[in-house]
């Protein structure tokens, strides 16, 4: 079958600014998605940044078991995505992309009006559980939609601004919205009511959005049999990466690039602590620290996603996979060889590592948005999640055993190796490839 070489867009589609977008996708839904990505990271970000402040004031319960309970609770989350996710890719391509994401988002604001009002621990994994269905429905949807609204010639650019859009997300609420609770406080507030009104007013938010969402998305109704069960249309994720194996090759990636970040947020700032604790520094002093460089390492992420970006679109697609996670397993490496995390090598380290980070999670985004059929997409993504959620758990396990039994920098090392092992299978598809198509066709060879 020919593919449409990777630097000649269909041209029946609306270019926006350097995007080529999907034919039947308008300026305005592609914009409104962005918006709608840029938000939800931010309100994702911020409910797992204010949950210390809600156990300690609201539920009052005791430090020593915070960190546990937070455990449980994002134990629990990523539990109902992995049940759920293919599920809802599966429904939406019967019902459409449009309506699932408002159900997705209006579900997240109703999450959002009930957390702060949980008075135990029972009723806040309750909670947690309603949360996290709109949290999967819509994060899902996001990646979906995503990787429909962008065609392949520019879907590096595309993602690299995605990528972009996701970190200024974070670093909004970094600077602006976690203040929220405190300027109510300020405004005679008690704190109490003041977290409660911070989580309404971004449930007020997510509703408005949700209406933004309805006027602003295409539809995106995919044309397949309605009389398929739920469940058959599910399991065409695992069936087309039977039949593709760049598929398979992507659901790897996401395994790996999902855990990638899960596992520098869990043990980054706790190898900080430990280390400076034996170099005689206060944990409020090591803290800091390990906020600076923690900073610096998505800062440097943020910086490079559109470049990635770009050198993904200028690439051989197997080849810039590769690049990619080359990347990363060289910033990962970079991070876990270093002995002493306050000398100046921890600089190059972060900066490596973030880089590698934010080029593992472009790659995978730009390869599944490629291969994912038009008749299962929803199917395919919502797997895509799946591996990325199982990434997040089994990775982050093990990267505690690592931690605790061979050295705080294990966790480092060990996606590392994750990283190559990905590496290699690109390296291994596209050699396979190569010798499939022959040199005459390889040299127009564009995905």
């Amino acid at each position: 079958m020919s593919r449409r070489p990777q630097h000649q867009p269909d041209p029946a589609g609306k270019r926006l600014w350097f995007y080529w977008l999907t034919p039947g996708i308008s300026h305005g839904n592609a914009l409104t998605l962005m918006f709608s990505g840029f938000s939800l990271i931010s309100l994702f970000t911020f409910n797992s940044f204010v949950q210390p402040y809600l156990l300690q004031e609201v539920l009052l319960i005791p430090e020593e078991n915070q960190g546990s309970l937070i455990g449980s609770l994002q134990f629990v989350q990523e539990l109902v995505v992995i049940l759920l996710v293919s599920f809802i890719g599966a429904s939406s391509d019967r019902l459409g992309r449009r309506v699932v994401y408002v159900t997705g988002v209006c579900l997240l604001a109703t999450g959002f009006v009930i957390y702060p009002l949980a008075d135990t621990e029972l009723q806040l994994f309750g909670v947690r559980i309603f949360y996290s269905l709109g949290f999967a429905a819509a994060s899902v949807m996001l990646h979906i939609c995503l990787a429909e609204y962008s065609q392949d010639a520019t879907r590096g650019r595309w993602m690299g601004t995605i990528g972009v859009l996701n970190g200024s997300g974070v670093v909004l609420m970094a600077l602006l919205l976690s203040r929220l609770p405190s300027w109510y406080v300020a405004a005679g507030f008690d704190s109490v009511e003041a977290i409660r009104l911070s989580y309404w007013t971004f449930a007020a938010y997510l509703f408005l959005l949700a209406v933004l969402l309805r006027v602003g998305l295409s539809p995106g109704t995919v044309n397949i049999n309605r009389q398929d069960s739920s469940i058959e249309v599910a399991t065409r994720g695992f069936a087309e990466a039977r039949k593709n194996p760049r598929i398979l090759l992507a659901y790897a990636m996401a395994f790996a690039s999902r855990g990638d970040l899960a596992v520098l947020t869990a043990f980054f700032s706790l190898w900080l602590v430990q280390k400076g604790n034996e170099m005689g520094l206060t944990a409020a002093e090591a803290t800091v620290k390990a906020g600076m460089f923690f900073g610096l390492s998505q800062a440097a992420g943020l910086l490079w996603s559109f470049p990635i970006g770009f050198i993904l679109d200028r690439l051989q697609r197997m080849t810039a996979m590769c690049v990619a996670f080359g990347l990363a397993s060289v910033g990962y490496f970079a991070l876990g060889q270093i002995d002493n995390p306050f000398g100046s090598a921890m600089l190059v380290a972060c900066v490596l590592a973030g880089m590698g980070e934010s080029s593992a999670v472009v790659a995978a985004g730009v390869l599944i948005g490629q291969e994912a059929p038009a008749r299962s997409r929803g199917a395919v993504l919502g797997t895509f999640s799946l591996m990325g959620a199982f990434g997040i758990m089994l990775l982050t396990f093990t990267g505690g055993v690592v931690f605790d039994a061979i050295g705080q920098t294990a966790p480092f090392t060990m996606m590392a190796i994750i990283n190559f092992a990905v590496l290699l299978a690109a390296l291994t598809l596209r050699l396979r490839e190569g010798r499939a198509v022959g040199p005459a066709s390889t040299q127009s060879e564009s995905s």
